[in-house]
């Protein structure tokens, strides 16, 4: 037990560093954006615009809603033991799911893998399961709050404790940890600077506070997993607009001189050549005594003048910078969409006609998000398996749920993740992809896994598979893919070409 406690101290000065940073993250997010100068401002210093573009948050929301935006839905994999009883046990385990608030959870979890790279998932038994709820409970956990231990000693890096812990206002941590074996509750204590010990090395999470297990720390764990899994989406573990920080500080520093060209010539100094003022007689309150001062212009008041005795031309104008506005603006948007370009954002503002289809989407960028997101799904996916693998330990330990429940059959082998994106623009495409595919004698279950279209394929399985089946054995299977279509898609783009032989 106290080798645990001597991880966490040694873990702790990492996780400090690393929950700050999660913190500028959320926080740039949110649109704290300090403005980098490398210079003071020193002309017309009293005027200093500090405008934000929150292009961050517009990178990061494009996204959650991208990536995240339909429901993540399991379904069985195509090489498990075909059986109704496999086939049961996962449309359970969707509900148990969905049960358990999964599309909220997701929502949670995009927003922090999305803004901070990476975050976490703590799966347990339902301990006040009542009939209608799901027989596990999942808490996403902030990152600034939880991290899991890795072991060096294996080479695929495994995890081998799990922490979450609560700081109060006096600097005290409440943590847990988990590890395969047992579960241990500490609470460290911070010992005031006065009475802390003296040492030559002093190590501030040693030293600093008291460690102490609190009641059934280092008990048995039941499940054999450790029951915290870590959610992240790219191997570095960076937020989506992380390596942009540079250019969109860049950006909030061009717009904010932009504004403050604006706001220096509203507020123009006056000069003026050959010009007599005119001038007023001023009483010292204090003094009684009278003296002449000459009337000077103000912004938004009419100057009278006169002209100078010598008689020289006289004129008088505001001292202004004379702006190239188009050209200003070109450099914001130019910057601006150089940034969304280089976080895969694509642009969302095309004007309709002259390109449609696979053109328009290589493009405005939607094929280059669309390639991003497909590498990212698959790390996105490993993390829902470790996770699904710690749910089925926990099912198997629950003492609410039936012995010939489904699901308990269920291994981690037999659950697929799939990922929807369906765009209304490929549904067509989609479609008939479906359809020549069991024209040609596929299985139902198969066309569904392969062809992106359906949030949830087991369900469509379950509920249409009889229909499908008599559909295929009352048709001709020689029938070639063209005549099996149901109708024009995004491949007829180029024999529709004007340009392209069409």
């Amino acid at each position: 037990m106290d080798n645990v406690i001597k991880i966490i101290q040694q873990a702790m000065p990492f996780f400090r560093q690393n929950a700050a940073d999660c913190d500028f993250l959320m926080n740039y997010d949110a649109g704290e954006q300090p403005l980098v100068r490398e210079n003071e401002k020193k002309v017309m210093p009293w005027i200093d615009c500090q405008a934000v573009d929150n292009v961050a948050h517009e990178i990061s929301d494009f996204w959650v809603g991208y990536m995240f935006g339909n429901p993540i839905t399991l379904v069985q994999r195509g090489d498990s033991e075909k059986s109704d009883e496999k086939a049961q046990g996962i449309r359970n385990l969707n509900n148990y799911y969905a049960l358990t608030g999964s599309a909220r959870d997701q929502q949670k979890i995009a927003n922090y893998i999305v803004k901070c790279g990476h975050c976490y998932t703590l799966c347990e038994i339902n301990k006040e399961w009542e009939k209608g709820e799901s027989y596990f409970t999942r808490d996403v956990l902030d990152p600034r709050c939880a991290f899991v231990v890795r072991s060096s000693a294996y080479s695929d890096r495994r995890v081998i404790l799990g922490v979450s812990l609560a700081i109060d206002t006096e600097d005290n941590y409440t943590i847990y940890a988990c590890s395969k074996d047992a579960v241990y509750f500490i609470y460290a204590q911070k010992v005031p600077t006065n009475q802390r010990v003296s040492t030559e090395k002093y190590d501030e999470w040693k030293n600093g506070f008291n460690w102490v297990h609190l009641s059934h720390s280092g008990e048995k764990n039941p499940m054999g997993k450790v029951t915290i899994t870590e959610w992240y989406w790219n191997p570095e573990r960076t937020g989506a607009f992380e390596n942009q920080i540079s250019a969109l500080d860049n950006i909030n520093l061009l717009v904010s001189d932009i504004s403050n060209g604006f706001e220096q010539n509203i507020q123009a100094i006056w000069w003026s050549n050959n010009v007599d003022f005119q001038t007023k007689i001023v009483k010292d309150e204090e003094t009684g005594e009278e003296y002449e001062v000459v009337v000077k212009p103000k912004n938004g008041e009419w100057v009278e003048t006169h002209s100078s005795k010598d008689g020289g031309n006289p004129s008088i104008q505001p001292l202004t910078i004379d702006y190239h506005l188009e050209d200003m603006q070109k450099a914001y948007t130019d910057q601006r969409d150089l940034a969304l370009q280089r976080a895969h954002v694509p642009n969302r503002n095309e004007t309709s006609g002259g390109s449609s289809g696979v053109a328009m989407d290589s493009a405005s960028g939607w094929a280059d998000a669309e390639a991003i997101a497909t590498s990212r799904d698959e790390v996105v996916k490993g993390c829902l398996k470790d996770e699904i693998k710690v749910v089925l330990a926990v099912l198997r330990e629950s003492t609410d749920i039936d012995v010939e429940n489904p699901v308990l059959s269920l291994y981690s082998s037999d659950v697929e993740v799939a990922i929807r994106r369906p765009k209304n623009s490929d549904l067509a495409t989609r479609t008939n992809a479906i359809v020549t595919l069991l024209s040609h004698g596929f299985e139902l279950e198969d066309a569904v896994a392969t062809i992106p279209l359906f949030a949830d394929a087991t369900q469509v399985v379950s509920r249409s598979g009889e229909g499908v089946k008599k559909y295929q054995n009352a048709t001709v299977f020689g029938s070639d893919t063209e005549e099996s279509r149901t109708m024009q898609d995004m491949s007829d783009n180029a024999s529709n070409s004007p340009y392209l032989n069409g």
